[in-house]
């Protein structure tokens, strides 16, 4: 499953180099594994939330990603997208959508 192009540019931003192709690979693999689950609707979120719960350091990601697998609720409220006003947090983290 592909990421999208935001969440792509974001990945670059927080983690340059290798480091950002591993972090791709992660999340994509997360994607995949929400959407076998039935998470189809929120795919971007919770990727943007594992994200950014990051804080672009690899220890974070690995925490968050582990979070995000287990219950996707803690990751959200994490990284602030949990609540109503969680696509203009979004758009403002990571730039419009398209």
């Amino acid at each position: 499953m592909r990421l999208t192009g935001r969440v792509e540019k974001r990945i670059a931003k927080d983690f340059p180099g290798r480091d950002g192709q591993v972090v791709e690979e992660l999340l994509a693999e997360l994607v995949s594994h929400l959407t076998e689950r039935g998470d189809r609707e929120d795919k971007e979120r919770i990727a943007a939330a594992t994200l950014l719960c990051s804080r672009g350091r690899m220890d974070r990601l690995l925490d968050a990603l582990q979070l995000a697998k287990e219950d996707t609720r803690d990751v959200l409220v994490g990284a602030g997208l949990a609540d109503a006003g969680w696509r203009e947090q979004l758009e403002a983290d990571f730039g419009p959508g398209v």
